[in-house]
């Protein structure tokens, strides 16, 4: 058994994975219908959301098996993370790296797994959605494409979770803050003392008392000076700046308003807000002081986390867009500006319909509606036009915010712009459905379109024909002129055959100097026959590659539906044998397939 290397960025990674805080944490039904979706789509009894920690994998929602976690040096998940594709092993007993793996000799006894790796925006690869059986097999494209798309969705519900997170715990800490703010205004906890002119005290509140433990004290009569020196000693530099900003309150001779900060004996400090009025007898003599202060400690802690909330909207990567009940924009962050063009000034007052792109029919938004009013929750991926006219794609999630009574207050949405991994995702699919040297279909494409040929054929009662082509001699020119050469041949070959078809037809290498052409819809032989002569004398033109001339010829084989077979594999197979019949025929010619 091979145990998977760690990823070079091992601590980053789990790092990340940490973040999300979501590793030991309850199942969720948005998480175990990904799996239940995996299984039903690639029709698999076991599947799994398993996240790669440091010693093991635990899954976040598995289908199939009792399970909770496995030891990472027998996970397949662990081999996955180290790729940016799914892993693929049709049958773990030929896979050197699994053939005596404990899950593999041992139940649940897997033969076939295939994971796609749970890659974050960051790049971060935190585990997989898999799926497995106990029988070795293989999976289809769409069902390749299908699993390809939850590892988006997962990594999507993991962001949204942990953005969610973030948000929901910020808000509660505001809510807190405000109710105990609340809560200290209603109590009047003020600190309120009267002094006469030469600074002594006279009376005081209990706030006041208790803040500076005078409780038990005799400090009536007392100067500031004096009762620190009957106090804690933490209280002297408090009582000395007091006296301090006193003078200053006189010499201004009306009111003035300072912050005060009181140390306190059990650790940390106290803030006020203090206002000192002062009093004067008639002939401008010191009459008395009257200090007003204001416990502002917890709402400098509120400022401090409102400014905390403000910077995560102002410098979220993800654009924040919040409307009234009417659906009138009311306020974006900069982020919305960034990705859609429009200024904030822009925008406020106006739908967010400013941005449709005309791609969604209004079935799109009816539907959108309809789960939001039912749900108070919608996601999902929406074309959009930007203030220069761009089309773009953004994964947009809108929730609803209640008022007390439960009417609807605002709307809340965030979106990101997922154009460009459109096209990453787009270039992947091209990449693994196209041959890169020819542009032709591939093995699995090809394979593809004659199942949906074979499908369309049978609905409408039509025959359809499959061409196997193989080029005569070609690797006496691949081992003389070089691999090269013998490349601009397969290129030029292709561009020839491509030519002899419709455009309603599929011309595919399947590999090496093998094509294959579906020729669909066949409602006349003869058309066969003329497509197969005209690729055959298409192929004996000389090919000019270079200084080179190279004479060539091809073996076609030709096979029906549904007349020699109803299905890919003997379609395949026919197509086959007639093009080997063709070879032992002289070359240079095309054959039929004879039972």
């Amino acid at each position: 058994m091979q145990t998977a290397p760690f990823p070079e960025n091992e601590q980053e990674r789990l790092a990340m994975l940490r973040s999300y805080d979501i590793l030991d944490t309850e199942p969720e039904a948005e998480f175990d219908g990904m799996v239940q979706l995996a299984s039903s789509i690639c029709e698999t009894p076991i599947a799994a959301i398993s996240l790669v920690d440091r010693d093991r994998q635990w899954f976040k929602a598995i289908v199939g098996v009792d399970a909770k976690e496995t030891s990472r040096d027998l996970a397949f998940c662990a081999h996955t993370i180290l790729q940016r594709e799914i892993l693929i092993v049709p049958d773990a007993l030929e896979d050197e790296r699994f053939f005596d793996n404990g899950l593999v000799t041992a139940e649940p006894k897997i033969r076939f797994y295939a994971g796609a790796p749970l890659i974050t925006t960051d790049g971060y690869p935190l585990g997989t959605i898999c799926v497995i059986d106990r029988v070795p097999r293989e999976l289809s494209d769409n069902q390749l494409l299908a699993l390809k798309a939850l590892s988006s969705h997962v990594v999507a519900q993991f962001e949204l979770r942990l953005s969610h997170r973030k948000i929901n715990q910020y808000l509660r800490e505001l809510h807190h803050t405000q109710t105990m703010l609340s809560t200290l205004i209603n109590a009047s906890p003020d600190f309120i003392c009267f002094k006469d002119g030469e600074g002594r005290w006279l009376t005081a509140n209990e706030s006041g008392l208790g803040l500076f433990r005078l409780d038990a004290q005799n400090y009536q009569g007392k100067t500031d000076l004096e009762l620190a020196d009957q106090t804690h000693p933490l209280y002297k530099e408090a009582f000395e700046g007091c006296l301090a900003s006193d003078e200053k309150a006189w010499q201004a001779h009306a009111l003035t308003r300072i912050e005060e900060i009181i140390p306190l004996p059990e650790g940390g400090n106290k803030i006020y807000d203090v206002y000192k009025i002062p009093l004067f007898h008639d002939d401008s003599s010191r009459h008395g002081l009257a200090v007003l202060g204001r416990d502002i400690t917890e709402r400098k802690q509120a400022e401090e986390k409102l400014r905390l909330a403000a910077t995560i909207f102002e410098s979220s990567s993800e654009a924040m867009l919040i409307t009234d009940a009417d659906n009138n924009i009311i306020n974006a962050n900069p982020a919305f500006t960034q990705i859609t063009g429009y200024t904030v000034d822009e925008v406020i007052g106006k739908n967010p319909r400013l941005l449709s792109s005309g791609r969604q029919d209004a079935t799109f938004y009816r539907e959108m509606w309809r789960s939001l009013n039912k749900i108070g929750y919608w996601q999902g991926e929406v074309w959009n036009r930007r203030k220069n006219g761009e089309i773009y794609a953004e994964w947009l999630t809108i929730n609803l915010v209640f008022n007390d009574d439960g009417g609807v207050s605002r709307h809340l949405a965030f979106f990101s712009d997922i154009t460009e991994k459109k096209k990453s995702d787009e270039l992947i699919w091209n990449h693994a459905n196209f041959d890169h040297l020819t542009q032709l279909p591939n093995r699995r494409l090809f394979r593809d379109r004659l199942a949906e040929e074979i499908k369309k054929a049978n609905r409408a009662g039509l025959a359809m024909a499959l061409l196997f082509i193989d080029l005569d001699r070609f690797k006496e020119v691949n081992d003389t002129l070089g691999h090269d050469t013998g490349d601009e041949l397969l290129a030029e070959a292709a561009r020839r055959i491509s030519g002899c078809v419709r455009e309603s037809d599929t011309v595919a290498r399947l590999g090496g100097d093998e094509f294959t052409v579906i020729l669909s819809r066949i409602t006349d032989t003869g058309h066969v026959e003329r497509v197969a002569q005209n690729i055959i004398r298409k192929l004996s033109e000389l090919f000019y590659l270079g200084d080179n001339a190279v004479e060539l010829s091809a073996s076609v084989g030709i096979t029906l539906y549904p007349a020699d077979g109803d299905n890919i594999e003997q379609l395949l197979k026919n197509a086959d044998q007639a093009m080997y019949m063709a070879k032992s025929e002289g070359r240079n010619c095309y054959s039929y397939f004879r039972s």
